[in-house]
């Protein structure tokens, strides 16, 4: 829990004959964390890489088109998992049928999103019309000449055969054509489209020889039956729309399982592949390296002997024995593993960074650090139990909400539980500071200890920080950096020196000589003296590459930055006392609105809109700074002191493994 998961790394030579069955196997487990050969070994350079031919961009472009697919007919994508190892084995001659199939289906899917889309515009633009002549309803339709709308409209005679010639022209626009009396063998109709349209509109009118006459009052003010056609216009083509889903539905239904096979057999392909990649060829061999966390290495080992039938060479080494690790030059792939409380923290520090592998993984201290800062700073009854629910339903209960969304609620749960408990410490619920018994103290009634709280606090992070800081190097074998780092040996000694000096005066007692020489004036000497000891313990000749006077230089220079550096680190802890004590001044600046207004006219009203809106103002305005303060603390005072980042993320290629989900 305190650090990475210890790993170890596989090195494997399988014969040729063997190669596909390995790594099928590597697939099927999920386990290996595949590097790449160039990067271990010089001499691996000369040696051919694995050539996947033209199958693999073949795979990746039906794969891609089988994703567009399941995502117009909303074939929702499953997460691959190992018993999918049965459809590992795709030749290029299902391939070619793969893709006949998918092709016809293409065809009929487009058909039928064309169709839709083409009906959804009609649909769109005769809404736009029924928008329009709605309001006019009452008073009539506007004249022909009236500038200001977006229709056309045309009112005269046709011949009565001509009618159905007009009505059939006019399917695929927006325009409504309506009959409004008969003279013997003419029809008098009224015709309503779109300006956008009336190129098109006057050349079928001009085809079926009709003859525009001025628009009567009568016309203009029975404009009710236009809005009638039109509204049932709308209705056909809402009708069409369903049918067109309904296709699309039942296409769904009768290829859904087919397709979802298809996928999962191309995604299995892709990762058959993709280890491949990693693959390096002798004459009679291929040549792999990966790593693996030290709980699983037999498994690994047991199922490669098995693929390959024994014959294989298998070598397993733990980090400390290899070279290119000692020098730094390779990196051990870092795998964070936690019980499922810790996981948003765990996402709080790989936002951050990753911890290199023999560092310290500071997650544990993260959650109980922060969930502490968190509800000192929001500690109210009420308000945490609003982000409980919250959280729970974001975490917990919605199966909408997903990967980092579910962690985010998950953090907001237990971000909520810290509220409530200080809420009840500080006897706060709803900003009400008379209804619950204080527990421990209220922020208002004792400010001074408030802040004193805070600074010890912060004092007990910071130094966390530094004693991570002195493992790190002790780790890391680096004594240099474990003695005279910004965060080492002598600056802690400077720093909890410093602490006690300071004490020591606000107690109104003399500071002893002896602490100030000891605690202050001897780390100091050791920081000027640093090159001369390093030197002395590794044996070697001093070394002032810049000349003596900038090295005093850069030291009285470093000496300041580490008084003033951990001076500012512990006051800025004062700001969860402050945001605490802002906290309750919001309160403050509620009540007294709800003063104001509870004896006037309706007061009772406004007091309750003013309590609720103020509420969640504060819920959701302080909540956010307050989570953004949180993790300032946790980057800047406490991860600044040790954490260098740098590690490299452990990703196993196979099914069921998260990297290849997200891919």
């Amino acid at each position: 829990m305190f650090t990475p998961e210890r790993m170890h790394q596989i090195n494997v030579v399988v014969f040729e004959t063997e190669v596909d069955e390995v790594a099928r196997t590597i697939v099927r487990l999920g386990i290996l964390h595949l590097v790449q050969l160039d990067d271990q070994e010089s001499w691996i350079e000369e040696l051919k890489d694995f050539d996947a031919g033209k199958i693999s961009s073949e795979i990746e472009r039906l794969r891609m088109r089988i994703s567009e697919l399941m995502k117009n007919l909303v074939i929702r994508e499953l997460p691959l998992e190992p018993r999918d190892d049965q459809v590992l084995e795709v030749s290029p001659s299902e391939l070619k049928e793969i893709g006949t199939e998918i092709s016809s289906l293409e065809s009929r899917v487009e058909e039928h999103l064309l169709r839709r889309k083409e009906l959804e515009v009609r649909l769109e633009r005769l809404q736009g019309i029924l928008n329009e002549v709605s309001p006019l309803a009452v008073v009539g339709l506007p004249p022909q000449q009236t500038p200001y709308t977006f229709l056309d409209i045309h009112y005269g005679e046709v011949r009565t055969e001509n009618l159905d010639y007009i009505r059939d022209k006019l399917t695929p626009l927006a325009a409504v054509v309506l009959p409004l009396a008969r003279k013997e063998e003419n029809e008098v109709i009224l015709m309503i489209g779109l300006k956008s349209d009336r190129l098109k509109l006057k050349r079928i009118l001009r085809e079926a020889s009709f003859e525009e006459i001025e628009m009567p009052e009568e016309a203009q003010k029975d404009s009710g039956i236009v809005t009638e056609e039109l509204e049932k216009k709308i209705d056909e083509l809402k009708v069409q729309i369903d049918g067109v889903n309904a296709e699309l539905h039942t296409l769904k239904t009768e290829n859904s399982i087919i397709v979802t096979e298809f996928y999962r057999a191309l995604q299995v392909a892709h990762l058959l592949i993709k280890v491949k990649n990693y693959l390096k060829r002798t004459a009679k061999t291929y040549i792999f390296s990966g790593w693996v966390p030290s709980n699983k290495k037999q498994v690994v080992e047991r199922e490669i002997y098995r693929a390959a039938k024994g014959r294989a060479i298998i070598e397993i080494v733990p980090p400390e024995e290899i070279t290119g690790v000692k020098k730094g030059t390779v990196k051990v792939p870092v795998l964070l593993k936690h019980p499922q409380f810790f996981r948003p923290f765990e996402m709080l520090v790989s936002s951050y960074g990753l911890p290199q592998y023999k560092f310290i993984d500071p997650t544990f201290f993260v959650a109980i650090s922060f969930l502490v800062i968190f509800g000192m700073m929001f500690g109210d009854v009420g308000h945490g139990a609003v982000l409980v629910l919250l959280g729970w339903w974001l975490g917990f209960k919605s199966k909408k909400v997903k990967g980092a969304g579910k962690l985010i609620g998950r953090l907001a749960f237990y971000c909520g539980l810290s509220s409530i408990a200080f809420g009840f410490l500080f006897g706060s619920i709803f900003g009400l500071e008379h209804l619950l018994p204080t527990v421990w103290v209220k922020p208002m009634d004792n400010v001074l200890y408030f802040f004193r709280v805070a600074i010890y606090f912060g004092i007990v992070m910071i130094s966390i920080g530094i004693i991570f800081n002195i493992i790190n190097a002790v780790r890391a074998r680096n004594l240099k950096a474990g003695l005279f780092d910004h965060a080492g040996v002598v600056s802690a000694i400077i720093y909890w020196g410093g602490i006690g000096i300071v004490s020591i005066f606000l107690s109104n007692r003399p500071v002893p000589l002896k602490l100030l020489i000891y605690a202050i004036g001897a780390p100091v000497l050791a920081l000027f003296l640093r090159e001369p000891i390093a030197a002395l313990i590794s044996q070697r000749r001093m070394a002032f590459e810049k000349g003596v006077f900038a090295y005093l230089i850069e030291t009285v220079i470093e000496v300041i930055e580490i008084f003033t550096g951990y001076l500012a680190n512990t006051v800025s802890f004062i700001r969860v006392a402050a945001f605490s004590l802002a906290h309750v001044g919001l309160f403050i600046a509620v009540f007294s609105l709800v003063d104001m207004v509870k004896d006037k006219s309706g007061g009772i009203i406004y007091s309750s809109l003013i309590l609720i809106f103020g509420n969640a103002v504060i819920i959701a305005l302080e909540g956010l700074v307050v989570t953004v303060q949180a993790i300032r603390l946790e980057y800047y005072e406490f991860f600044g002191k040790f954490f260098l980042g740098g590690g490299v993320a452990y990703k196993p290629i196979g099914l069921g493994s998260e990297s290849d989900r997200e891919e």
